[in-house]
């Protein structure tokens, strides 16, 4: 473990190349929550970590397994997968007690083509696990995860994205589809919504915001899928390596820049201090890239273009928002880290404090 010595004298910890090293020799698994609507892109973020960290050391649990109806039940009942009580709460956090000693669980799967349930998986649990769920931060689940994400997209992008994937993937007839959406919303209100106060990490996703910056008539053009997004981040005190995103400033003013924008703004957020970093417009992908491999040799990842390759094919956006979100989550895991590694810090708070 390396430490720093910042300004006030205290001593901090920084993440290291031995960071998958020290997570193979942890005592436990890292457990990290990410919750959300269905369809709002919880799977984006568990495989950034996974894409940081390395598949060997990242494993995924979905919470869709201990829904207690099938697609045709629902049909039949008309409750919904939203409501608490239409999930198997309870069963699910014994597993994840379980799962947090490092002791393997067969998983109950739920199968989005068929709508039924498959036979139980499994689980070994893996350096780090990542669990998914509408209900992933529900105060049951709380003490049991070590660092939480939540995915507010905005409703627009999440119905969009949500019709695509039930239609286009799972099968669903698309009247069915569109008739699901909007009572769903007040379920969404009810039922998981409230989860974002408890979230380190806030992702919220917006369409693309650029032309209201433009001093008169907007000219900028975008790809597809590229959005304005908002990470409201609870602060660490952890200090990390410097990640620096180069700049071409001819990107700036040449006939065809594209347009971007990056900015920070310290806030509050449910009474709790936050940085609120804004991301829109198109990262220049090579950038991207490069930063995604800085984090790789930081986490103890060799990199190689056979790793990097289905990177490239991403929104930039998108694999840029990914780098905002591990980064944190890497701190927190070398603040676990190291307060496994010395006795007498009851909380990893302390340690990174002392």
């Amino acid at each position: 473990m390396v430490s720093l010595t910042d300004r006030s004298g205290s001593r901090r910890s920084m993440v290291t190349g031995d960071l998958r090293a020290r997570l193979r020799a942890a005592p436990r698994p890292v457990l990290m929550g990410v919750a959300g609507d269905s369809g709002s892109g919880k799977s984006t973020y568990s495989q950034g970590i996974q894409r940081l960290l390395g598949a060997d050391l990242v494993s995924t649990i979905s919470l869709d397994g201990y829904h207690k109806d099938t697609r045709a039940q629902r049909r039949q009942s008309g409750r919904s997968p939203l409501d608490p009580k239409a999930n198997r709460l309870k069963t699910a956090r014994d597993h994840l007690e379980a799962i947090r000693e490092g002791r393997p669980v067969d998983i109950p799967v739920y199968n989005h083509t068929t709508g039924e349930f498959d036979p139980p998986t499994r689980f070994q649990p893996k350096p780090v696990v990542v669990v998914e769920g509408l209900h992933a931060l529900y105060p049951e689940f709380l003490p049991l995860l070590d660092f939480t994400v939540f995915v507010d997209s905005d409703r627009q992008v999440k119905w969009r994205w949500k019709f695509d994937r039930d239609v286009g993937r799972r099968g669903y007839d698309p009247d069915e589809a569109r008739r699901e959406l909007r009572p769903r919303e007040a379920a969404y209100k009810r039922w998981i919504d409230f989860q974002k106060t408890s979230a380190d990490v806030v992702v919220k996703l917006h369409r693309s915001e650029m032309a209201s910056l433009a001093v008169q008539e907007y000219q900028g053009q975008l790809p597809e899928n590229y959005y304005h997004i908002e990470i409201i981040v609870s602060p660490i005190r952890t200090v990390l390596p410097s990640l620096y995103l180069p700049v071409d400033l001819n990107t700036m003013t040449h006939e065809r820049a594209m347009p971007f924008m990056l900015a920070n703004v310290p806030s509050s957020y449910w009474g709790r201090p936050v940085n609120v970093v804004h991301v829109d417009g198109a990262v220049t992908p090579d950038a991207v890239c490069q930063r995604v491999a800085e984090m790789m040799r930081l986490a103890g990842i060799p990199t190689g273009e056979a790793r990097l390759g289905p990177v490239v094919d991403q929104p930039s956006t998108k694999l840029f928002t990914q780098l905002l979100v591990t980064w944190p989550f890497l701190g927190h895991v070398s603040a676990l880290l190291e307060k496994d590694a010395r006795p007498g810090c009851d909380t990893a708070a302390n340690c990174q404090g002392s």
